[in-house]
């Protein structure tokens, strides 16, 4: 079977994200600290920090990823320009979104 990434926005399955883990997501989406969810403003974002424990307590890790999943990023890095140079520098060795020093 074919590897696939799987969303589940986690402001809108809250109750189900054991549920969630086990049959097989691995993408909260788009969860921001600093801005709310505008298509559902009545559903905030989790906490981060509660997220990341749910998410840990289930044996899996919570990482911010790029607009990109990670195992997509060679076909951006193979083409000089902009493009690349922002990948790279936005990008950790995993393919990930480098971490704030």
């Amino acid at each position: 079977m074919p590897r696939v990434n799987i969303q589940a926005p986690p402001n809108l399955s809250a109750p189900y994200y054991d549920e969630l883990l086990d049959a097989g997501i691995n993408d909260w989406g788009g969860v921001s600290p600093l801005t709310p969810d505008f298509i559902n403003p009545e559903k905030p974002w989790p906490h981060l920090e509660q997220l990341r424990a749910r998410t840990e307590a289930q044996g899996f890790k919570l990482e911010a990823r790029l607009p990109v999943y990670p195992e997509f990023l060679s076909r951006a890095l193979d083409r000089p320009g902009l493009l690349r140079e922002r990948v790279q520098s936005a990008a950790d060795a995993e393919g990930y979104a480098r971490r704030a020093a």
